[in-house]
C-alpha cells in the first residue's frame, strides 16, 4: 500500500498549528505574569498543556503510519528526521512536508527563547534553565 505521504503532511500541518498556538499562549502567559494576574496565568497554562497534548497526538499518529511496513518506516524516518533545509523532495507533498518542518523548527526556536525567559523570570534561581550567570568585573 505504501506510506500515505499526504496524511503525514496533514498531520504535520496540524502539529504546526498546535505549536503556533502554544507560542501565542506562551506570549500571553508571559504578559499575565508581568501583570501579576495569577488567574489568567493558570488558565493559560491549562490551554498551553492542551495544545501540547494535541501536538503530541499528531506526532504519535505520524509515527504510527510507519509501523506496518519496514519500507514505510524507513521512508517516514527520512521525511521526519532528515535536515529539512537540505532534504531532496521526490514529490510536491514531500516538499510541503519539509517546508512545514522548517517553519515548525523556526517557531519552536522562538518559543524556546520566550519559554526560557519566562521560566527564569518566574522561578529566578530555581529555574529549569539555571540562574543567570553572575557578571563579575575582571581583575588584573
Amino acid at each position: 500500500m505504501g506510506l500515505d505521504v499526504t496524511k503525514v503532511m496533514i498531520l504535520l500541518q496540524r502539529r504546526y498549528s498546535a505549536i503556533r498556538e502554544i507560542d501565542r499562549v506562551t506570549k500571553e502567559l508571559e504578559e499575565a505574569f508581568v501583570r501579576g494576574d495569577e488567574v489568567s496565568a493558570a488558565m493559560l497554562l491549562e490551554m498551553r498543556a492542551e495544545e501540547m497534548a494535541k501536538a503530541d497526538e499528531c506526532t504519535d499518529a505520524i509515527w504510527q503510519l510507519g509501523e506496518e511496513d519496514r519500507q514505510d518506516h524507513q521512508r517516514l524516518r527520512l521525511l521526519m528526521l532528515s535536515d529539512p533545509k537540505q532534504a531532496q523532495a521526490e514529490s510536491p507533498e514531500e516538499n510541503k512536508i519539509y517546508e512545514i518542518r522548517r517553519k515548525t523548527q523556526e517557531t519552536l526556536d522562538k518559543l524556546r527563547a520566550v519559554d526560557q525567559r519566562l521560566n527564569r523570570n518566574v522561578t529566578r534561581e530555581k529555574s529549569y534553565y539555571g540562574a543567570e550567570p553572575l557578571r563579575r568585573p575582571v581583575s588584573i
